[in-house]
């Protein structure tokens, strides 16, 4: 018979979407994706306060370099205005000193800030650390209760699958086609009986159109509902 194939296809299909969306809705999978997700954001934050901690060290010790360099050019000043008799050029160095502490003081307030956020970043990553720590224990554990679940209905996916991979070389090629199409669209079953009587779909139930409804007469015909797009067919 036309259909024969397609639809016991379909029908051993049924049942591995069956389990499988029992596997995607357990609680053990729940479990795992929500550790897996707690252990990528603690590894993501470790990462982060670590970054930050290595720019804000090179920062510091550029700071650091520059107050000493700064510190060093006041040294240079250092009994200099005692031999100025000239105001004017007395008046110059002063306002060059003035000018090196006002740096000087902004540069100990940038290294003194830069410090204070490095201490914090230590305890943030150590209590960070130990959050992943127990985020990756977490997911370890989850991740061996889901495989011990997926393991019990693996054998039967297994047959399963072995069925329809032998079935699928008698299917005719254009079921097959469809077949394919409208499960990547989750639109399962993809064959539905036609309801003459009604004229409607077995899966939508909506009323086909006038042209679809010419070409399912006889047993045997087939078309796409035109409202989920689904084949319909008239059984032999």
């Amino acid at each position: 018979m036309k259909f024969d194939t397609i639809l016991e296809y379909q029908n051993i299909d049924r049942e591995l979407i069956a389990i499988e969306n029992d596997v995607a809705k357990s609680k053990e999978r729940a479990a795992f994706v929500g550790a897996k997700s707690k252990l990528e954001a603690a590894t993501a934050a470790v990462g982060r306060l670590s970054h930050e901690a290595t720019e804000l060290l090179a920062g510091y010790a550029k700071l650091s370099a520059r107050a000493d360099a700064l510190k060093a050019r006041l040294d240079e000043f250092d009994g200099l205005l005692d031999d100025i008799a000239d105001m004017n050029e007395a008046d110059y160095y002063l306002r060059q000193i003035d000018s090196v502490n006002d740096e000087i003081a902004a540069l100990e307030k940038e290294v003194a800030r830069d410090s204070e956020r490095i201490d914090a970043i230590g305890a943030e990553y150590k209590k960070t650390w130990e959050a992943g720590r127990k985020a990756s224990d977490a997911y370890k554990e989850a991740t061996a209760a889901f495989n011990a679940f997926a393991a019990k209905v693996q054998p039967r996916m297994a047959e399963l699958k072995a069925g329809l991979k032998e079935l699928e070389g008698s299917v005719p090629p254009e079921f097959m086609s469809a077949y394919k199409s409208l499960r990547a669209a989750k639109k399962t079953p993809a064959f539905v009986a036609y309801k003459p009587e009604s004229g409607t779909c077995g899966r939508c139930f909506m009323e086909v159109s006038g042209a679809t409804k010419s070409k399912l007469k006889n047993p045997g015909d087939y078309a796409e509902c035109p409202n989920c797009r689904r084949i319909l067919y008239i059984p032999e």
